[in-house]
This record gives structure tokens, sequence and C-alpha cells, in this order.
């Protein structure tokens, strides 16, 4: 990828996950921001899921996403779109996961061998 004549090469797919009733007005905002954090720390957004407060397994939708896009990371505007803003564990298993507003990364854990 070439831009303002600088040749860009991105490292590795995401998937955005965003809760609608979360950030309500600020969807739109929250997406631009998903997009724009994950391109500057070279990765290709493939998709954003977008759920609601009536998703029955959103969690379950996101692990499926990670696997289907093989995704090294997921991107959220915040923890806050987790639920009780706890990052699930399968999820952390799956793929790194960047909270947008405070930057913060949660490294991807793979499970132990001993459990």
């Amino acid at each position: 990828m070439i831009e303002d004549g600088i040749r860009l090469e991105l490292e590795g797919v995401a998937v955005g996950y965003l809760r609608m009733d979360v950030s309500g007005d600020a969807r739109q905002r929250d997406q631009a921001a998903i997009r724009h954090l994950a391109y500057r720390w070279g990765y290709f957004v493939a998709w954003i899921l977008l759920v609601d407060e009536t998703a029955s397994d959103p969690m379950t939708a996101l692990v499926t996403a990670v696997g289907r896009y093989r995704a090294d990371a997921v991107f959220a505007p915040s923890a806050k779109h987790f639920d009780g803003c706890k990052i699930p564990d399968s999820i952390v298993t799956a793929c790194d996961v960047v909270t947008v507003d405070d930057r913060r990364t949660t490294s991807r854990r793979l499970p132990s061998p001993f459990a």
C-alpha cells in the first residue's frame, strides 16, 4: 500500500468489536476510531462486528469472526463494550485485544496445558 509516496505494509489482520448500545450516537465515530488506530498500528480491519443488547451470544460470534478472518487482534472502542468491562478469556486465548480509548493491549494468552 502506498500513501503520500510512502510504502506502508500492514502486518496483521484485525476484527473490530462494537456494542451499539454502549456507543449510542457515537457509533460511527467509534467505528472510525477502530479503523484509524488499527491502520496506524499496521492492521487491516477485515470486519467490525456490531452487536446490540439483544445479541444472544456476542462473544461466540466474535471468536467465530476472529477464526474466520484469521485475525491477530480485536479492536474495541473501550473495555465498556465487554460485559463487566472485562475482556473474556475466550477472546484473549484467540488473539490480542486493543481498547482504542486508552490504547491498552491485552496480549494473547495461550491456554495452559495443565488446566
